[in-house]
């Protein structure tokens, strides 16, 4: 909770990955990418609830044994073209509402609580907070929106408003290839 407001992270963990089959589930450093995501979750200050949102029953198992709460994804949010702002209006509307919604994606396994929680805390009087390396490019690993303003754009770049935060590149690793595992 931060100013009095509800926070709910979602960290999206579908199944399919083309590139890299199971990739949410494959170990990096010791542990599955998905075990990363809720490590990170369980660490900000700000998080009343975390769950991770699946059309996977291997996926889902994994999270649960790690203590998660675990949503089962509809097929038609599991596909190529599926965006992950369905994912969160999914879980608000069918899981738990909160006033704020934070995107935690597996594929980040270096964010730490303080990133997600400096995004939040920058989020505050905006629309919403997503975090940047130090080259100007989303880095994949914190999205943080106003519910309200989420549900009725139903996308994170409609809001000329939502500001950023910029992490340092040594915590911006993004997981899209299997030699990323090597990072």
């Amino acid at each position: 909770m931060i100013n009095g407001k509800t926070v709910l992270a979602v960290i999206p963990a579908r199944g399919g990955s083309k590139r890299v089959p199971m990739k949410n589930v494959t170990f990096y450093k010791g542990k599955p990418l998905i075990e990363w995501a809720i490590d990170s979750a369980r660490q900000s200050k700000y998080i009343d609830h975390f769950c991770v949102s699946s059309d996977d029953y291997n996926i889902i198992g994994i999270a649960e044994s790690c203590g998660a709460t675990a949503l089962p994804r509809p097929a038609w949010l599991a596909t190529d073209h599926a965006m992950n702002e369905g994912v969160l209006v999914h879980t608000l509307y069918t899981w738990k509402w909160a006033d704020w919604v934070v995107l935690l994606q597996p594929t980040s396994p270096l964010r730490t609580g303080e990133d997600i929680d400096t995004c939040i805390e920058r989020a505050q009087g905006h629309p919403g907070c997503v975090s940047f390396n130090e080259y100007g490019r989303r880095n994949g690993a914190v999205y943080v929106a106003d519910s309200q303003q989420l549900v009725a754009s139903i996308a994170f770049d409609r809001d000329v408003e939502r500001i950023f935060y910029i992490m340092p590149n040594t915590r911006s690793l993004d997981i899209d290839y299997a030699s990323d595992f090597n990072s």
